[in-house]
């Protein structure tokens, strides 16, 4: 495996580099968004940007070329990911792009592909995906949103929890139990979507510890799903959410080593402007070793996506190795922020904008929110499980 640019690789990064100085608005630049701020640009902020991107056939830019996208390869998407960072654009990640378009494109109808991908490249709908309930989180088997067939389709009836961005969605994608009887659990779960302003589709937000609204509860009244708005076929939602599940653990933020490296450099930059005993607290050598710990998990890390990026170039999609960047990514984050807290010293752990200032109380509110990091989209002993029976092949511990 060669990770140097190829001559192609290195003519896509001078072009994107050109493309950032002189087309993306500067007012999305250096904005971090998901490293110590949670403020994710508003639509109208995006358009701009997502002009920009439409001209430059960039929308979707892993997309197949004949579903819209660029067609960009893992190489072509890794220098695309690492100079957006770079530049410290707001998080370039939406359910539709990375989630639910992927998925339709491997196991939707023709007409569902018609139907969808090209309203979801342009952003003309915002998803979000009903996966999580009260008593189905981790255990996402156990889940119980009933649809009920009737003529025509289903209706839904039930509830779900840290649904993400469900107060801005246009549509919904949800797991629900299409086979009440069905042994095993997971056998009798279907995929399905819905426009969110359909009757009996209700929203409840959840504010988190950082202070913003992200989080929702959902709850459904009878909601109609129609028969050709199931994705994949009827009881196989486990095998098509898998696909998705796939695609999410190795797009989350905690997946790429790029927000971790950004973390670091603004970590270092603090110690070096922190006073500390007539000094900066870089000076502490115990400080510095600590950096070190970090950046030398973070190229392990690192060199380990490169390998599941080319099994990625080979094969297609993410396989179970996605899960290991989920668990390590969140637990190494947390501990980048921990320790930028460490540095900060007495303001990095003040909760308001007085009297440190907004950097500071972003700080304190992002390690409260990085606990979050390793729940969401699957905690991190899921992950674990994921890789001792599908990456290592370990025996399953004996019942009794």
């Amino acid at each position: 495996m060669n990770i140097n640019d190829s001559d192609e690789e290195a003519a896509l990064r001078g072009e994107m580099r050109e493309w950032i100085a002189h087309d993306v608005p500067a007012s999305l630049k250096g904005r971090k968004q998901n490293l110590m701020s949670g403020e994710a640009p508003t639509r109208e902020e995006w358009r701009p940007l997502l002009d920009a991107l439409n001209r430059k056939g960039w929308l979707a830019p892993a997309w197949p070329v004949e579903c819209g996208g660029a067609g960009f390869d893992v190489g072509g998407m890794i220098v695309f990911n690492e100079e957006w960072i770079r530049a410290g654009l707001p998080m370039f990640r939406s359910d539709g792009l990375d989630k639910i378009g992927p998925t339709i494109i491997a196991a939707g109808s023709q007409a569902q592909k018609a139907r969808f991908l090209e309203p979801t490249r342009k952003r003309e709908i915002v998803w979000a995906q009903g996966y999580s309930e009260p008593d189905a989180g981790s255990d996402l088997a156990s889940l119980a949103l009933r649809a009920d067939k009737v003529e025509g389709g289903y209706r839904l009836n039930g509830q779900k929890i840290w649904t993400s961005n469900a107060h801005n969605a246009d549509w919904m994608y949800v797991l629900a139990r299409t086979d009440q009887n069905a042994q095993p659990r997971h056998a009798g779960i279907s995929m399905m979507v819905f426009d969110a302003r359909d009757p009996g589709f209700t929203i409840t937000p959840i504010v988190t510890i950082d202070g913003f609204h992200h989080f929702n509860q959902t709850f459904y009244d009878d909601v109609f799903v129609a028969d050709d708005q199931v994705i994949g076929p009827v009881n196989d939602g486990w095998r098509v959410s898998n696909i998705l599940l796939g695609h999410e653990r190795f797009s989350h933020p905690a997946c790429n080593p790029m927000y971790h490296e950004y973390a670091l450099r603004e970590l270092k930059q603090l110690a070096r402007e922190t006073p500390w005993g007539g000094g900066a607290v870089w000076d502490d050598a115990r400080v510095r070793r600590r950096v070190v710990e970090l950046e030398m998990d973070l190229d392990c890390m690192r060199y380990l996506r490169y390998r599941a990026q080319t099994r990625i170039a080979k094969c297609g999609a993410p396989g179970p190795e996605a899960s290991i960047f989920k668990f390590y990514g969140g637990d190494l984050m947390q501990r980048i922020l921990d320790t930028h807290q460490d540095v900060a010293g007495p303001p990095g752990v003040s909760w308001e904008e007085a009297p440190f200032g907004k950097p500071m109380r972003d700080l304190a509110r992002r390690v409260g929110r990085s606990r979050a990091d390793t729940i969401a989209g699957g905690t991190k002993e899921i992950q674990r499980n994921i890789v001792a029976k599908r990456v290592l092949n370990l025996p399953s511990r004996p019942a009794g």
